[in-house]
């Protein structure tokens, strides 16, 4: 289910609460549900594929949110870690996987001992997810993308190229989205290609399943993917990408 019709639904229901508290006289306690409904659904317009506007929830490129962005979107902010956090009690996969050496993929690390070993350089997949605290030192790159979408194809480009200096440095990448399941394997898969682990995105796709099964990127994140290789170029010596100038990197950080 994509994320604009699970926020719809989540909102719909919260409005529906809404109306009935109010038609019972409880007006009080129905603001917080039309609050949260309305929110709702101003996230989930943002997040169709259309608009595609991640930034809305104002996470920083130090991967914090501000305090208006907390105050506007905490029920959204919150509802998705509680999410996550039952998800992962009730889930047997490992927090990530080692898809090849210097390189893993899993899910948000909430914590040191969620991180793969080696201090990793981290690159963040998620807009709705904050970089822990704990993980204040690891060098670290977000690319925000909502869940069930594709970072754009400068995004993309940037994070591979982030990954190659990283790699050129002997620091691990870790690249995770919220499970490590979607956002996540379509950048993994560019960086394994941009490595030259993998001749294609769709050997890298093979390359990640098999070991880390539970993957389901969709068809936005291979179509992005395609698109991204037509503008792939021979790789440089040094190992990174050369890219035709119709894709505008952005600006990477360390």
């Amino acid at each position: 289910m994509g994320v604009s019709l699970f926020v719809g639904l989540a909102s719909t229901i919260s409005f529906a609460a809404f109306v009935c508290l109010r038609g019972y006289g409880m007006t009080l306690i129905s603001i917080p549900f039309l609050h949260g409904s309305l929110v709702g659904f101003l996230l989930a317009i943002a997040s169709l594929p259309a608009l595609n506007l991640p930034l809305l929830l104002g996470k920083t490129s130090d991967g914090t949110f501000p305090l208006w962005s907390m105050l506007l979107f905490g029920p959204f902010l919150m509802g998705v870690r509680m999410v996550g956090f039952v998800r992962r009690l009730r889930s047997k996969e490992p927090p990530y996987n080692e898809v090849c050496e210097g390189l893993y993929v899993g899910g948000w690390p909430s914590s040191l001992d969620k991180l793969p070993p080696g201090e990793p350089a981290i690159i963040d997949c998620t807009c709705e997810l904050p970089r822990s605290s704990a993980l204040s030192q690891n060098a670290y790159m977000c690319i925000p993308t909502w869940d069930t979408r594709a970072p754009k194809l400068s995004e993309i480009e940037s994070a591979v190229r982030w990954a190659c200096r990283k790699r050129s440095q002997k620091k691990p990448v870790y690249i995770h989205c919220a499970y490590g399941h979607g956002r996540s394997v379509a950048v993994t898969c560019a960086v394994l290609v941009a490595w030259a682990v993998a001749e294609d995105w769709k050997q890298a796709e093979k390359i990640i399943r098999e070991r880390r099964p539970c993957i389901r990127m969709n068809a936005l994140h291979r179509k992005t993917l395609e698109e991204w290789s037509k503008f792939r170029l021979s790789p440089k010596a040094n190992g990174e990408l050369g890219v035709s100038s119709v894709i505008q990197s952005s600006a990477s950080r360390d």
